[in-house]
């Protein structure tokens, strides 16, 4: 299994908040910011007004998308991590 650290930064780059996750081999990992971080670790962020999460991981290489949603419209973003 990976060993993954979800980051929780504010606009000025300071960490507010972490999550370690294990992702199986050939496995996967779904998750929204909103379950992953609770609202006070988000405000304390700013979320939407220049908070970010970094998906650090040394153990593996990743693939993920980004996922936008607003209403009944979404948008995503395939993406490689660890080049």
């Amino acid at each position: 299994a990976s060993r993954t650290s979800l980051i929780l930064y504010d606009a000025s780059g300071d960490e507010i908040d972490r999550r370690e996750v294990a992702i199986p081999c050939g496995g996967s990992l779904f998750w929204r910011y909103g379950e992953m971080f609770d609202k006070a670790a988000r405000t304390r962020a700013g979320a939407g007004d220049g908070g970010y999460v970094v998906v650090r991981d040394l153990t593996c290489r990743l693939f993920g998308y980004h996922g936008l949603l607003k209403g009944d419209s979404a948008f995503s973003l395939d993406h490689m991590f660890g080049f």
